[in-house]
């Protein structure tokens, strides 16, 4: 991974973490989410899958818009 894709993962798991601390107090009031750490945990992990969804999903459209392009090349 190069500095700067490692850089914008570190600030986009802050952003989580900041973004589940603050939903767990919304929903649950205020001190909830430092009493439930177990609970941001796993907003947060969830968050991380759900990222990694759309970056596959993505991955996936592109490669898939490839091979069509070189379909013809490939297959006449």
């Amino acid at each position: 991974m190069s500095g700067d894709a490692v850089d914008e993962a570190s600030a986009r798991a802050a952003r989580q973490l900041i973004e589940a601390k603050a939903a767990v107090d919304a929903a649950f009031g205020e001190g909830h989410a430092a009493a439930h750490p177990e609970l941001v945990a796993a907003m947060v992990q969830a968050a991380a899958i759900h990222a990694a969804i759309l970056n596959g999903r993505q991955a996936t459209t592109e490669i898939a818009g490839t091979l069509l392009q070189l379909k013809p090349r490939l297959f006449g």
